[in-house]
């Protein structure tokens, strides 16, 4: 089934949604969550679960949906929730071209979550406000992609964090990734005034800074520990193999889109 659960929450629901295993578990790579605050979602999950996604908005309608980046599993429903309920779509502008007309998926990607449908895309506001009475300031957050944008009530003390967070410890990246960039986010977000933390595939932390800061921790060492051995002379594969193992099926399996060796390259190229 594509709905694997609801978010329970007094006042924010959401739907995990994606592929599960034969034994019903679910993994967080191929899995993603829609989150509503009213008539505003975060996030519009992939075109593969849209008709899961379609019966989750249809309960309440939806005037405007947030975009925390570009990539498929986040922005693949934009063209339909467009379509289907004539909603705006807020999202950095830096990924506004690749909304409108769409940009290359590799092969994990397509399988697991599907292509995207185009949508015309606007600018955050300086403040957004639900119809539910909060109010979201949206945060460019980048590293993890350009475009990387968090979502912050601060009445409320919640951050809808994106793929920020998404683990404390990672073991492989996206080729554009930059853990310099992400580090600098990582420690703007643990600065905020907030306690409960809504990943997007994690769902939701209620110690989200604790959190937030042990991915900051280990992200600062892992790149203390690459830079060191490149300073030594290691050559990237080396290091790749001494700090995270041999590359595995997920790297193949997405034509190294994403891989170990492109977090050691992130570590050290930034």
């Amino acid at each position: 089934m594509p709905l694997i659960h609801k978010i329970n929450h007094p006042q924010v629901e959401g739907i995990r949604v994606g592929r599960t295993g034969p034994a019903g578990n679910y993994r967080i790579n191929t899995t993603c969550i829609v989150y509503r605050l009213g008539d505003t979602i975060i996030d519009t999950g992939p075109t593969k679960e849209w008709k899961t996604v379609k019966r989750f908005l249809d309960e309440r309608g939806v005037r405007r949906a947030l975009l925390t980046h570009y990539h498929e599993d986040h922005s693949g429903n934009c063209g339909h929730v467009q379509d289907c309920f004539n909603a705006l779509v807020h999202s950095h502008t830096s990924n506004h071209d690749k909304l409108a007309s769409g940009y290359d998926l590799n092969l994990f990607s397509k399988l697991i979550f599907g292509d995207i449908t185009f949508s015309e895309a606007s600018t955050f506001p300086e403040t957004i406000e639900t119809n539910t009475g909060q109010q979201l300031k949206a945060l460019h957050m980048p590293g993890h992609s350009d475009d990387m944008t968090t979502l912050f009530e601060p009445n409320e003390g919640w951050l809808f964090s994106g793929d920020l967070y998404v683990s404390s410890k990672v073991r492989y990246a996206f080729r554009e990734e930059s853990v310099s960039e992400q580090i600098a986010s990582l420690k703007a977000a643990v600065a905020l005034d907030f306690d409960t933390l809504f990943c997007a595939h994690q769902g939701m932390i209620k110690e989200g800074k604790q959190a937030l800061q042990k991915k900051l921790d280990h992200l600062s060492g892992l790149q203390q520990e690459v830079n060191h051995l490149h300073q030594l002379g290691w050559s990237e594969k080396a290091i790749t193999r001494k700090l995270l193992g041999r590359e595995d099926i997920v790297s193949w399996f997405s034509g190294f889109a994403m891989s170990k060796g492109n977090l050691v390259r992130a570590c050290l190229h930034n």
